[in-house]
C-alpha cells in the first residue's frame, strides 16, 4: 500500500494536477453466523481499495477509486480524470490539506485478533445457549447468531508532505431473538474482543421485546414526565445529529439550553468503535463540545465544508464506500454523564414512562413523530408495557431536558453515539398523541 500510494502521488503531480492526496485502506474481515438447527457458516473476505482526491490550481477537485492498482491503471485514472473534468475559475482548498500529524495515544487496537477464530466463536455460541437456558431468559428463542471481526488499516498521505497511517479492529456481536410474535435484532459493536457481554445484550433484548405492546397509554394528567432509556435518547440524538452539522442554523447557537446539558463529539475515547487518530483527511482533532453546559459553541465540519463556510475543520472528514471523497460525519457523539443515578431520576418524577424503544414514523411541518414503547413507572418500581406517541423538534427536545443520569450506553451505527438516562416533561396534545 505504501508503494501504491507514493505512485499515486507521484503520477498525479506528472499527470499535471498541483496537489494530490491519496486515501488507502486495508480490511480483513472473517464473519460467522450461526441459525437454530444449521451448521455454522462463515466467511472470509479482503479489501485493498485506495481513493484519490486531485486538485489544479484552482476549482473542484476530482478523483478516482481504485482496488490493488498497478502503475499502468494509475496512470490510466489520471488521464481519464484529467480529460473529462475541466477546472472552474475558483479558490479551492488544496492548500487547507494537513502537512502533518502528531502522535497520539488512543487504544483502538486489539492484539489478540488473529487468536479470535472459530474456536473462540464456538465458545461464545456455548456462553449464549448457557445464558439463554436460565429461568430469566426461559420465554426467548434464539433465531441467529452473527459475529465479525474487522483488521482496519489505514493509509493517508498528501503532496503537502502529509504520510500517516494507523491500525485498528472492530468486533460486532447481532443477535435475532424472538418473544411470542417479536423478533429483534440486536447488536454490540467494540474496539476489543473482551467487551463483547453476550449476557447485557440479551438482557437488553429481553427488555425491549417486552415493551412490546399495543396496550395504550391512558392519563388524565396533562404534564407526563418521560425517562429516555440510553437508547431512545440516544437515537433521538442520531435523529437530530445535522443540526451539529456546520451546514446547521446558526440561529441556533444563540438559544440556551439547560445547564445541565453537555453534547461531546470525542474521536480519542480509547476502546471506542468511533475512535481514530486523525480523520480521513488526516486532521487531528480531540474532544470538542458542541453544547457546553448549556451553551452551544461548536459544529461540525471536515475541510471542504469549512471552507465553504470561511472555519477550520474540526478533523470531522470520513469516507464511505458510496463517495469518493470525505463528507462530515460524527466520531464518538453522547451526551456527557453526570452524577445523578437512574432512581434518582424516577424518583424526582415520580410517576411516568421509563421509554425503552422508539420507532420514527414520519416527519411533518410541527417536527418528528415517534412511536414510543416503554414501561409505566411509580417511585422505583416498573409496572405494565405501554404503548404512545410523541411529536418533538431538534429545540423543543433539547430544552425539555431536566436531569441526565450517569449511567452511559453507546451503540455503533456508522458513526458511535451514546447518551445516558434523560429525564424530560411532555404535554398531552390529544389522547393518542404526546408533545415535548
Amino acid at each position: 500500500m505504501i508503494e501504491i500510494i507514493q505512485n499515486i502521488l507521484e503520477q498525479g503531480i506528472k499527470s499535471g494536477f498541483s496537489t494530490v492526496e491519496a486515501y488507502g485502506e486495508k480490511t480483513k474481515k472473517q464473519e460467522y453466523e450461526y441459525f437454530t438447527d444449521y451448521k455454522i457458516q462463515n466467511h472470509s473476505s479482503a479489501t485493498h481499495r485506495v481513493t484519490t482526491r486531485a486538485f489544479w490550481e484552482m476549482g473542484d477537485p476530482v478523483g478516482f477509486s481504485l482496488s490493488k492498482p498497478g502503475l499502468n491503471e494509475i496512470k490510466t485514472a489520471f488521464s481519464t480524470v484529467y480529460s473529462i473534468n475541466l477546472p472552474i475559475q475558483a479558490k479551492n482548498y488544496a492548500h487547507l490539506l494537513p502537512a502533518a500529524v502528531g502522535r497520539v495515544n488512543v487504544n483502538i487496537y486489539d492484539d489478540t485478533v488473529e487468536t479470535i477464530d472459530a474456536h473462540r466463536f464456538n465458545e461464545l455460541l456455548d456462553q449464549i445457549h448457557e445464558i439463554l437456558i436460565s429461568p430469566s431468559f426461559k420465554d426467548l428463542g434464539l433465531r441467529k447468531i452473527h459475529f465479525s471481526k474487522a483488521l482496519r488499516k489505514i493509509y493517508i498521505a498528501n503532496t503537502n508532505n502529509l504520510n500517516a497511517k494507523y491500525i485498528k479492529t472492530h468486533f460486532n456481536l447481532l443477535l435475532t431473538v424472538g418473544l411470542g410474535d417479536n423478533l429483534i435484532d440486536i447488536s454490540d459493536s467494540r474496539t476489543f474482543f473482551w467487551q463483547i457481554e453476550p449476557f447485557k445484550l440479551i438482557s437488553r433484548a429481553y427488555n425491549l421485546l417486552n415493551s412490546l405492546t399495543e396496550r395504550k397509554f391512558s392519563s388524565d394528567q396533562k404534564n407526563i414526565y418521560l425517562v429516555f432509556s440510553p437508547e431512545a435518547s440516544a437515537f433521538i440524538l442520531r435523529e437530530f445529529s445535522d443540526y451539529f452539522k456546520v451546514k446547521a442554523d446558526k440561529k441556533l447557537m444563540d438559544i440556551p439550553f439547560p445547564s445541565i446539558l453537555n453534547v461531546v463529539d470525542d474521536p480519542l475515547m480509547d476502546g471506542n468503535a468511533g475512535s481514530v487518530p486523525f480523520d480521513d483527511e488526516g486532521v487531528q482533532s480531540g474532544e470538542k463540545y458542541l453544547i457546553r453546559k448549556g451553551t452551544f459553541s461548536h459544529l461540525i465540519s471536515d475541510i471542504q465544508s469549512a471552507f465553504q463556510f470561511g472555519t477550520r475543520s474540526t478533523g470531522n472528514g470520513f469516507r464511505d464506500e458510496r463517495s469518493l471523497f470525505p463528507s462530515v460525519r460524527f466520531s464518538n457523539l453522547y451526551i456527557k454523564s453526570t452524577v445523578l443515578s437512574l432512581k434518582n431520576l424516577m424518583e424526582d418524577a415520580g410517576e411516568g414512562i421509563l421509554v425503552s424503544l422508539l420507532k420514527l414514523k414520519y416527519i411533518e411541518k410541527e417536527g418528528y413523530v415517534f412511536s414510543a414503547y416503554g414501561y409505566r413507572f411509580s417511585g422505583n418500581n416498573l409496572l405494565e408495557p405501554v404503548h404512545f406517541y410523541f411529536r418533538t423538534t431538534f429545540l423543543s427536545y433539547f430544552l425539555s431536558i431536566l436531569k441526565v443520569s450517569k449511567e452511559i450506553k453507546f451503540f455503533y451505527s456508522n458513526f458511535n453515539i451514546g447518551s445516558p438516562y434523560i429525564l424530560l416533561e411532555a404535554k398531552r396534545k390529544t389522547s393518542d398523541l404526546l408533545s415535548i
